[in-house]
């Protein structure tokens, strides 16, 4: 079974990599069995932080449950700074484990950067789910919910707007704790205005 994006979690991720396009990001996938609702930037600075990842992965349960009782982390979002980089790292692979701790198959999704906004082939996701105690490249694919050529083309504006800028991790709001990293509804309006 493959992995469904809602458009904004779709656009959030591309965001949020696009924020940072030479370091390495890292967000949590919020959803109900196989589809991913919304996403949570944690990190675009990917150090073994263990204290910091565990209390970002707190506080996004905390939230997830405060938005529904159904929702929760379902997996994680890496994009590697090296941008021909797809291969999903150890340490990334160890957090998303971590992250989506009840759930029987989390997902990761890597960021193809070089095919991240070319919808006709792929929406440049590769996803990876534990096999045999493994990750390994999952069989299906990301497919994303309702109008594809219009969630790319949605995308690809906010880019030429610099709408990246507005999307905020958890790195951010340890810099500075008024901007909104779980819900990052700035971003959310940004991109239902320019629909």
């Amino acid at each position: 079974m493959g992995t469904v994006l809602t458009p904004t979690a779709h656009a959030k991720l591309v965001l949020h990599a696009a924020k940072h396009p030479s370091q390495s990001v890292f967000g949590l996938l919020l959803g109900t069995g196989n589809e991913a609702i919304d996403v949570v930037p944690v990190t675009h600075n990917f150090l073994a932080l263990s204290s910091v990842f565990e209390a970002a992965i707190e506080q996004t349960n905390l939230y997830a449950a405060t938005q529904s009782s159904q929702l929760r982390i379902i997996g994680a979002y890496v994009a590697n700074a090296n941008l021909e980089d797809t291969e999903l790292s150890p340490l990334a692979a160890h957090l998303a484990l971590a992250a989506a701790g009840g759930v029987d198959a989390p997902v990761v999704l890597v960021i193809d950067n070089a095919k991240i906004l070319d919808g006709e082939k792929s929406l440049g996701l590769l996803p990876f789910k534990q096999q045999n105690g493994a990750w390994k490249p999952a069989q299906g694919v990301v497919t994303l919910k309702g109008d594809v050529f219009k969630t790319l083309q949605l995308i690809r504006k906010a880019l030429e707007t610099n709408c990246q800028s507005l999307v905020y991790d958890f790195d951010n709001h340890l810099d500075n704790a008024a901007l909104d990293w779980l819900k990052n509804g700035q971003i959310t309006q940004a991109l239902q205005l320019k629909a």
